[in-house]
């Protein structure tokens, strides 16, 4: 009997002991900074007579949607890409046909029962250096991990009138 009393306590003090490490490895994984990935699809949203939306476009629900609400009638997809980067840390990335515009995202987590959000602190600007009032967007966002989320802006040459407007849709999600 003091054989299987002292196996049991053997046992229980593994345990305690095992315990305490286990503690510190999830502490030390809660405070190193989350990788996020974005993706994002730049379009240009435009008003003519004709619809020549590009086809990897033409079945897409959020193009569909802003079909409905915008007086776009065409879009054209004008980059797509992914940037990682670290939870406080800014990452940026040049996009566009002719490499015009620069996108600048710093992501916060905050964490909830049902998943957490994203805040995303965005820059959209134009990519010419020492330009004047280059950034077209400067906000933050709350992005819902996996969920696409539509950011854009309707007079992207500047304060004239114009027929087009520039659309970023963003998705970002945690990854461990």
């Amino acid at each position: 009997m003091k054989k299987g009393l002292s196996a049991a306590l053997a046992l229980a003090l593994m345990l305690l002991s095992a315990r305490p490490a286990h503690t510190r490895q999830a502490q030390a994984a809660a405070a190193k900074p989350a990788e996020i990935l974005f993706s994002f699809q730049l379009i240009l949203g435009s008003v003519t007579g004709d619809d020549r939306t590009d086809e990897a476009l033409k079945d897409d629900p959020v193009i569909k949607e802003l079909r409905a609400i915008m007086k776009y009638s065409t879009f054209a997809l004008q980059d797509t890409g992914s940037l990682r980067t670290k939870e406080k840390t800014a990452a940026l990335t040049i996009l566009g046909k002719q490499r015009q515009y620069i996108l600048a995202l710093t992501p916060f987590l905050i964490p909830d029962e049902k998943g957490g959000e994203i805040r995303t602190d965005i820059r959209f600007g134009y990519n010419f250096p020492g330009q004047k009032d280059a950034d077209l967007i400067r906000d933050t966002i709350f992005l819902k991990p996996g969920e696409r989320t539509v950011v854009g802006v309707s007079k992207p040459q500047g304060s004239e009138p114009v027929d087009q407007g520039l659309i970023l849709i963003i998705t970002g999600k945690p990854v461990r």
